[in-house]
């Protein structure tokens, strides 16, 4: 029980201290590259720390959580943009960066450290559950599905981080239309890129297949033709396909390609527990 709770602690000790270091250091430095050179080894302490866990699905939840959405939102709060930059002491830090968590308004920035019941509820109340997932289910379109429905948190970060800077940069090269169509996938590339980052995790350290990539390409292609058919249709003044076609043809395409692209990768590891990995090398095979 002693060793169980040793290894427990070492690993959450381990991200605390990082996260303490990324908000001292940063406080002490102007935003941009500089500040994320110097915080590289917090960015690579965040990559290691799924692997203190042998459980793969506890890797997959770690991995997403703090590997990728917490990396994400300090890369954002680097330049001063992103959730982050709402954090008013060590503690608002650390809660907005691990957890799906903001800072509601009109709440007190002082926070003492008692142990009061009042205190605690007073804590609680200063934080707010990021909402996660809008009724997929009801998603009449791909655009709808993964633009306001599944996944909020990924999406959100995803925009902030890769679609937003991608569409500024390149609009005064292509327009604004081929800039958007090209932000976004880039943007479903990143996100394939980052779900094959979390089936590493998942699979041990199995050598990437890439189907869970090619999964979000997919997606962003099958969008891409999904809007050129709904600008067609105004265009020739077709008459639009009923919501309930639309949502269970959209379902039914997630559904099939989610589960030959993502699940069986995974399925086919048939791993449930792996043992520790202190470093991201070398493949699995």
């Amino acid at each position: 029980m002693e060793d169980e709770t040793k290894n427990l602690s070492n690993p959450i000790a381990l991200l605390l201290s990082s996260l303490g270091y990324f908000y001292v250091l940063a406080t002490y430095m102007t935003k941009g590259l500089t500040r994320v050179l110097f915080l590289l080894p917090t960015f690579y302490l965040l990559t290691i720390f799924p692997w203190y866990f042998t459980s793969s699905l506890l890797r997959g939840v770690l991995s997403f959580f703090i590997t990728w959405i917490t990396s994400f939102k300090l890369l954002l709060f680097c330049f001063n943009n992103g959730p982050l930059t709402a954090c008013k002491n060590y503690l608002d830090f650390v809660a907005i960066a691990i957890f799906p968590l903001k800072i509601q308004e009109n709440t007190h920035s002082h926070l003492t450290l008692s142990l009061s019941f009042k205190t605690l509820s007073s804590i609680m109340a200063r934080y707010e559950l990021v909402t996660l997932f809008n009724k997929p289910y009801l998603a009449t379109s791909l655009q709808d599905f993964w633009g306001r429905r599944w996944n909020l948190l990924s999406s959100n970060i995803l925009r902030q981080t890769i679609y937003e800077p991608t569409q500024n940069v390149l609009v005064g090269f292509v327009g604004v239309g081929k800039a958007r169509i090209l932000a976004m996938i880039t943007n479903l590339v990143i996100s394939g890129i980052m779900h094959e980052l979390m089936f590493y995790y998942i699979s041990c350290g199995t050598r990437p297949t890439w189907e869970v990539t090619w999964f979000f390409v997919l997606q962003g292609i099958s969008m891409v033709f999904e809007g050129a058919l709904k600008y067609l249709a105004r265009v020739k003044g077709w008459t639009p396909v009923h919501p309930t076609v639309s949502n269970v043809l959209t379902l039914a395409f997630v559904s099939f390609t989610f589960s030959w692209f993502l699940v069986l990768p995974v399925w086919r590891t048939g791993r449930n527990e792996c043992g520790f990995r202190p470093k991201i090398l070398p493949f699995r095979e």
